[in-house]
């Protein structure tokens, strides 16, 4: 008995079999990359961004060196030179008070006064949002903490005492102003600076997924390893460790190696400090108010 004959696929079918995988495996890899591309934002690195999108810069200025021209009324037809104030001359550090601000222009209690300005604040109910408000509170209080808190006032906690997660957020933060950790991953560690060519295009912060994936989801050694080396160990030996080392090797601003700047108390402590920030995830305008209090007894 003859055994049934199947025609054998064309090469032009199997041909087009592999094509559609090629195509399917470049759609998948293309949306992968995109997908792990995608911006991380914090409260902090949000109102950075809105601020410099509300024009906040023309009449405030970047810091207390810029000073901003206004005059003020003092009579009919008499003005005096007057400089606009900075985000932080007025030292303010309730949240309320700056959502106040931005919100109406200025406070109900100071409206009077401040007709006799020249140049006046202008208010952003109907542009921003109010969560967009509070973003640029979260920025500004945030940003204040440069000009308020001495690195070398906290004490050194004992060694071996257990801290509580307030005392450990206060050493943490000394220890990461001393030593640069907030110019690169942003002040609190709430997002970092731009970083061309890097994967991302800016150094990631500590407070969300970034620093997970960097870490092998928040693992102390390999937490270690980066304050030692400026690089990670597991995500470089990984299945996608030739693409990361590229980024790595390629990016504009490498993180440094601390190995022989930091005792071993201090790099114990820092990765405690590292692993607390992403714990609380992205701080709020309400958080931020209060860490103020803490760094500011």
């Amino acid at each position: 008995m003859l055994s049934p004959q199947f025609p054998r696929p064309a090469a032009g079918k199997i041909l087009g079999f592999v094509l559609l995988g090629l195509c399917v495996l470049a759609i998948g890899g293309t949306v992968f990359v995109q997908v792990e591309r995608q911006p991380e934002s914090s409260a902090v690195s949000r109102g950075a961004r809105l601020t410099e999108e509300a024009g906040c810069y023309a009449c405030h200025g970047r810091s207390e060196e810029e000073p901003r021209f206004n005059l003020r009324q003092t009579a009919p037809d008499k003005w005096r030179d007057k400089n606009n104030p900075s985000f932080w001359e007025g030292d303010i550090t309730e949240v309320k008070v700056l959502v106040d601000w931005i919100t109406h222009g200025v406070p109900a209690a100071d409206a009077e006064d401040h007709k006799k300005l020249f140049i006046r604040m202008p208010a952003y109910r109907d542009r921003l949002t109010p969560g967009e408000i509070e973003d640029i509170a979260a920025w500004i209080l945030a940003e204040g903490l440069k000009l308020r808190v001495d690195p070398a006032a906290p004490k050194a906690p004992a060694p071996g005492a257990p801290l509580t997660p307030d005392q450990l957020f206060v050493a943490g933060d000394a220890l990461s102003r001393r030593h640069g950790c907030y110019q690169c991953h942003g002040e609190l560690g709430q997002g970092g600076v731009a970083n061309p060519d890097s994967f991302k295009g800016y150094i990631p912060g500590f407070q969300g997924k970034d620093f997970l994936k960097l870490t092998a989801n928040g693992d102390r050694t390999e937490i270690l390893h980066w304050i030692d080396h400026g690089r990670g160990k597991a995500i470089e030996s990984g299945p996608l460790g030739r693409i990361a080392k590229k980024f790595f090797d390629g990016q504009a601003i490498p993180m440094p190696g601390y190995r022989d700047h930091l005792s071993v108390a201090e790099k114990e402590l820092l990765a405690d400090y590292l692993l607390l920030l992403n714990k609380t995830g992205p701080l709020p305008a309400s958080e931020i108010e209060r860490l103020n209090r803490l760094l500011n007894p």
